[in-house]
Order: C-alpha cells, then structure tokens, then sequence
C-alpha cells in the first residue's frame, strides 16, 4: 500500500473513531437530583406544605420518568426529603446534601423548598428561609453552593407563604397561542416540553413565590397557590398556551414562567371574594392587589 493510500485510510478510521466517540457521548447517561425540602410540621400551613411535596413528586416520579421511558432516555431519577416534622430541616442538612451529590457535568441539580421565610427589615432586605429552631438560612448562601456545582442545569424553587381562603376555579385562559413549530401534524407533546426544560436547558432557574414585601398565598387542599401554577405553567391542559414564539417549537422556562404567572393571578383573582376583612386588610397595607412570582437570576439558556 503506497503512503497516500495509508493516509487516507488512517484518515478515515480517525473519522470513525470520532463518530463513534461523539455519539456514545451523546447516549451517555444523565442524572437529575432532587432535593425537597418541607416545612410539614408547621401547626398551621403543614399541610399546605406537605400537598405541594406532593404535586413536585408527582411531577418528577409520574411525568418525567414517563417522559424517560417514552424517550428511551437512560436518566435516573434520585428524591431525597428533607422534612420538619422529622426535624431535618436543618441548613447543615441542606448544605451537605449538596456537597455530597456530587453531580456530572451534564446532570440537573433541581432543589425545592416549602416553608416559612422572609426578609430582612433594613439594609439589603436578604431573602431567608426559617430551618429548625428558627435558624435563618438566607437564600443568598444557598444559591451560592448551588452556582458551585458543575451541572448542566441547576433549579432553585421556594415556595413560602401562608394559608388563605380556598381558591375557586379560575376562569379559563383567554391566550389563544397555538403550537405551530414542528409541523401541524406532530404538535409537541407533554414529554417534548419536560425533555426541553429538563434536558435542552442550560444555566440557572431560580424562582421564588411571590415578590419581595408581599404575602404568597394557598391552602391545605390545594397547596401554595404558586406551586399549583408552576405545574399548570409547565404542563397545562393546552399546550397551546405556552407557545410565546411561534414556528419555533421549543419551550422555553421563560414561557413556563409567564404562563404560571398567568395561572396564578387567576387564582387569586377568582379568590378575592373568599378573603376575610382581616386578610384583605393586611393586604391592603402591603399594596398587594395579586400574587406575583419572581425570577431572581437569569433563565437557562437553550442548549445549541
């Protein structure tokens, strides 16, 4: 074999070899670590707390797994509770478990947390979460240790708040969005929009209830009003409503959160006549006319 045939040959093999090597890299396995962490020993919005537990396990064990076996996707996913009425709700606890995890590059770090907080009264107002005996872990801490992670994708969402009236079923949305991007014979799907947030994200969603100084709102049956619109947010009855950018069929975490903003507001709306004279007054002092969540870093971005 003369050399220029040796080189094309070596050529070639290299070629395959990198094929190869790309797409076993491709298929490599990912995991998404979950951490909830419940304040379901509170006298008073225990069971408040302990629903919406509820709805993010239903959420992470039914919807995503589903959306893992249907896309043959080798992920697992691992939930570990924190909960108060266990007195583990502890910052060492919370800490810890986010130097032990030890995730991969391309893993999700998804932490969320229902419980009391608040924030400072002077200075810098620092959001804090109430842990075990009172002790503050302000939010700044933690979401300090979790930018230290070397994850694809890490989610902070905290849920504080108190127990309000019962809410009433929210008038159906009026967005008339559609899904137009892929083709109008294969609309995306519920497992097109988890596979998206979970595995075509990169970056940092970090979400919170309500804006700085005013009340989140909820009750036992049906859980912070926040945590029900998030769920709705990201898999709504109509797909159609989270399609901000037509013909691009992706969604993006941006579009959750607007859509749940929606939801949520129709909530409080729908149950503002249900508000004790105590309650709507209290709310009035605080200038609180509905509940608005916040978005406290920038939204992951989409993976090229």
């Amino acid at each position: 074999m003369n050399r220029n045939k040796q080189i094309h040959l070596w050529i070639l093999l290299i070629l395959i070899a990198s094929s190869i090597a790309v797409s076993g890299a491709a298929e490599l396995p990912q995991d998404i670590y979950v951490l909830l962490v419940i304040d379901n020993g509170n006298p008073t919005t225990g069971h408040q707390h302990e629903t919406n537990k509820q709805r993010i396990e239903t959420l992470m064990q039914r919807s995503v797994v589903s959306m893992l076996t249907e896309k043959g996707l080798r992920t697992t996913v691992s939930i570990d509770e924190l909960l108060s009425n266990d007195r583990q709700v502890t910052k060492s606890n919370i800490l810890g478990w986010l130097q032990e995890i030890n995730p991969g590059p391309d893993d999700v770090v998804f932490v969320y947390f229902s419980g009391h907080g608040g924030a400072d009264k002077t200075g810098a107002k620092e959001r804090f979460f109430y842990v075990e005996r009172n002790e503050k872990l302000y939010r700044k801490e933690l979401v300090k240790a979790m930018e230290g992670l070397n994850c694809r994708l890490k989610i902070l969402i905290t849920a504080t708040g108190s127990t309000g009236p019962p809410p009433t079923k929210p008038k159906p949305s009026t967005n008339t969005r559609r899904f137009v991007g892929v083709s109008t014979d294969a609309p995306l799907t519920q497992t097109d929009v988890l596979r998206q947030l979970f595995f075509e994200h990169k970056g940092f969603l970090n979400l919170t209830a309500t804006s700085l100084g005013h009340v989140a709102m909820g009750s036992a049956d049906e859980g912070g009003w926040f945590t029900k619109a998030l769920i709705e947010g990201m898999l709504p009855a109509e797909l159609s409503e989270l399609d901000r950018n037509p013909q691009d069929g992706f969604v993006s975490w941006e579009e959750v959160f607007e859509l749940t903003t929606v939801h949520l507001n129709h909530i409080y709306q729908a149950s503002l006549a249900n508000f004790s004279e105590r309650l709507k007054e209290r709310l009035q002092q605080l200038n609180q006319t509905t509940q608005t969540p916040e978005v406290l870093s920038d939204f992951p971005k989409r993976v090229q």
